[in-house]
């Protein structure tokens, strides 16, 4: 184990915070009685030590550094001109002086605003004023480079469990979607360990209900507000059913807004700007109806035979935000699709996904001419394609956002 891992872990206690006294040395020091020539043998038996102090009394007064000093004392004539003289000649008389008390973080930001001569040199610790050793710099960054790290395991492991309760959440949607339509195919991946994008299925006697919903933000922020909105849209469906998506996003936007403090006239000050865009369907298998209602996204349709994709955009509006108003309806667009319908549903992460030689967005252009190339294939052949074609597209492009997209038959 290293010094400063050995030091690190006796600060395990969940509040304790490492101080400069963990990383004081104790080191020679002199005082201005000293002379150069005495400076120099101690450099010499200390060959580890980087700088000297010098005190007077108790109270220290400044910092000979070991590389400078050598300089100095290399050149013609120095040591006969210097040799003998009080060793505050090559002395820095103002070094970075901390209390042995003072927090790592704390010391940090002083050592970085000091510059670099406290990085180089180390610092100066006392305890009431009084000399108690020095600290190295090197030293210092090597701690503040494990604190940090440990602050992002512990960051990392939370974000980790936060993805357990995330895809729990999703579970029951994932078992509804297996029970009433097991060819379809869902692809839902997270940017990050956490994202801001839902999906959500339901079920009654005669059809089911879907929703594939992109919330403002990825990572953290995006999951908080994937609990909002999937909460609201359950509440909603337990309240209107869920034959009526125009009436489902309408209770979304309106319950977004309030949870926010995004109320016109309310609060001029709303603390979040954030919603979702969404697209909602009802489908009826029985005779192939079809009820949908998009917040800003769309829904692709490859009828049997067809020689183009019927794209059928949402409403440009997003649930939620500070611009949406609070009574804003949705409208609900009806279908009768004849069987073998195939029916594609993606977030804005697919279809904004910079790529290519000329690093754009792959489009939707491109995506319904991958969908027509895979018109009879089945959705897991269409999903898997879709995934592919994406790979090749960003290449070394970083992924933009999160990435989900929903195929079925009717």
């Amino acid at each position: 184990m290293s010094k400063t891992s050995a030091y690190l872990s006796a600060f395990r206690p969940r509040f304790s915070q490492p101080s400069a006294a963990d990383l004081c040395a104790s080191v020679p020091c002199l005082t201005t009685d000293d002379t150069n020539e005495q400076v120099l043998d101690v450099f010499t038996r200390h060959r580890d030590l980087v700088s000297l102090p010098v005190v007077e009394g108790t109270r220290p007064i400044g910092l000979i550094n070991r590389n400078i000093f050598l300089s100095q004392m290399s050149k013609p004539f120095r040591m006969e001109l210097y040799g003998r003289k009080s060793c505050i000649a090559f002395m820095d008389k103002e070094p970075l002086v901390v209390d042995a008390s003072i927090d790592i973080e704390t010391l940090t930001f002083k050592a970085v605003a000091f510059g670099e001569k406290a990085l180089s040199d180390g610092f100066i610790i006392t305890r009431d004023g009084e000399f108690v050793g020095v600290g190295n710099g090197l030293q210092l960054m090597r701690v503040v480079a494990d604190i940090q790290a440990a602050r992002n395991k512990q960051v990392m492991h939370s974000i980790e469990y936060a993805s357990v309760i995330q895809q729990s959440t999703l579970r029951s949607s994932r078992e509804v979607l297996a029970r009433v339509c097991p060819q379809a195919d869902l692809v839902w991946e997270p940017r990050d360990v956490v994202g801001g994008d839902f999906y959500q299925f339901s079920a009654d006697e005669d059809g089911w209900f879907a929703a594939i919903a992109d919330c403002t933000g990825h990572g953290v922020p995006g999951a908080f507000m994937t609990l909002i909105a999937s909460g609201s849209l359950n509440q909603a469906i337990k309240e209107h059913g869920a034959r009526d998506p125009a009436t489902l996003l309408s209770y979304v936007n309106r319950s977004i807004k309030q949870l926010l403090g995004q109320l016109d006239g309310h609060d001029e000050t709303p603390g979040s700007d954030d919603g979702m865009d969404a697209a909602c369907f009802w489908f009826r298998p029985a005779d192939g109806r079809l009820v949908f209602a998009g917040a800003r996204l769309s829904l692709f349709l490859i009828r049997p035979g067809a020689s183009s994709v019927q794209i059928v955009d949402g409403q440009r509006k997003g649930v939620g935000y500070v611009s949406s108003d609070y009574h804003f309806a949705w409208h609900n667009i009806d279908f009768n699709l004849p069987p073998g319908t195939l029916v594609f549903v993606t977030t804005d992460g697919l279809i904004d996904q910079v790529g290519g030689s000329r690093a754009i967005a792959l489009g939707k252009r491109r995506i319904c001419e991958l969908l027509m190339s895979h018109a009879t294939s089945s959705p897991t052949e269409v999903n898997r394609a879709v995934l592919a074609a994406l790979t090749d597209w960003q290449k070394e492009h970083h992924r933009r956002d999160d990435l989900t997209f929903f195929c079925f038959r009717t």
